[in-house]
C-alpha cells in the first residue's frame, strides 16, 4: 500500500514538473508573441510617419492654346501612378484649343479625381477648352476677375475665290465627293456646306452642354444662358454655379488639404 502511495506520489510530481515546464514555455512564448507584436506596431508606425512625409500635392499648370498635350497627358500618368501623390491642383489659364485635346485632358484628370482630390484655381482666362478641362475637378477656385465661359465650339475659314478670280487665278479640285474638304477656302462656300457644318458643331456643343450638366448643378435657365458662348468673371461665374468660389491659389491648396486629410508640412 505504501509503495502504491508512494507510486503515485512520484507520478504526480512528475505531472507538476511537466506542467510547470510546459507553463514556463507557455510564459516564454507568450512574452516573445508580445514582443514581436510591440515591434511590429513600432515598425508600423515608423514606417507610417515616413511615408506621411513623403506624401505631396501634385501641381500642374494647364496654360496657353491646348492643342495636342502629350508632356501634359504624361505628367498627368507620373501623377496618377505615384503613391505618394495624394492631392493635385490644376492651375488653368488658357483661353481653349481643340475639342479633342481639351477633351483628352478633361478625361485623365477625371480618371485621377477617381482615386485623390482634386481642385482647379483658374487664373486670368478659362475659357471654351480651359473651362472644359477645369470641369474635371472637385472643386472649382477663381479670382473675382477670372474670364471664363465661352462654352461652346467653333470653327473658322474664309472663301477667297473671288479673289483669286481678280488675280486671275482659277482653282482646280477633284475631289471624291461634294463634302469632301469642306470647308475649303478655294471653293464656293454655299448653303448646303453651311447646314452640313453647323450640325457638326451642333453635335460637338451638345456633348460640351452634357460635360457642364454632369459636373455642375446647374438648371435649364442657366444651360440656356451660357449655350450662346458668352464670358463670364468670377464673381458672375459662381452666381451661374460654374465656378465654386471666388478665392486665391492658397485656398485651393487648403481645401486640398482638408480633403486629403493632410497636414500643414505637406
Amino acid at each position: 500500500m505504501r509503495r502504491i502511495r508512494i507510486k503515485t506520489l512520484k507520478k504526480k510530481m512528475k505531472n507538476n514538473e511537466i506542467l510547470e515546464k510546459y507553463l514556463s514555455k507557455r510564459k516564454k512564448l507568450v512574452k516573445r508573441f508580445s514582443l514581436a507584436t510591440i515591434l511590429l506596431i513600432l515598425i508600423v508606425f515608423l514606417l507610417t510617419l515616413v511615408d506621411r512625409k513623403n506624401e505631396v500635392i501634385a501641381q500642374i499648370s494647364i496654360e496657353g492654346i491646348i492643342n495636342n498635350p502629350v508632356k501634359t497627358l504624361k505628367e498627368l500618368k507620373k501623377i496618377k501612378d505615384s503613391p505618394n501623390v495624394k492631392a493635385l491642383l490644376v492651375k488653368v489659364n488658357s483661353p481653349g484649343g481643340t475639342f479633342v485635346s481639351s477633351k483628352d485632358l478633361y478625361d485623365k484628370i477625371k480618371e485621377i479625381g477617381n482615386e485623390i482630390p482634386v481642385v482647379t484655381f483658374m487664373r486670368e482666362m478659362a475659357t471654351s477648352g480651359g473651362y472644359l478641362v477645369s470641369l474635371a475637378s472637385q472643386k472649382i477656385f477663381s479670382s473675382s476677375g477670372t474670364i471664363t465661359g465661352s462654352i461652346g465650339v467653333i470653327l473658322q475659314t474664309a472663301e477667297v475665290t473671288k479673289l483669286l478670280e481678280k488675280i486671275g487665278i482659277k482653282p482646280i479640285v477633284i475631289k471624291s465627293g461634294d463634302l469632301k474638304a469642306t470647308p475649303n477656302p478655294i471653293e464656293i462656300f454655299d448653303n448646303s456646306d453651311e447646314n452640313y457644318l453647323k450640325e457638326i458643331i451642333r453635335v460637338m456643343q451638345e456633348e460640351f452642354l452634357e460635360i457642364v450638366k454632369d459636373n455642375r448643378r446647374v438648371n435649364e435657365n442657366t444651360i440656356s444662358k451660357i449655350s450662346d458662348g458668352r464670358i463670364f468673371t468670377g464673381n458672375q461665374a459662381v452666381k451661374l454655379n460654374l465656378v465654386d468660389a471666388v478665392g486665391s491659389e492658397t485656398d485651393a491648396i487648403e481645401w486640398l488639404k482638408n480633403e486629403a486629410n493632410l497636414d500643414d508640412n505637406v
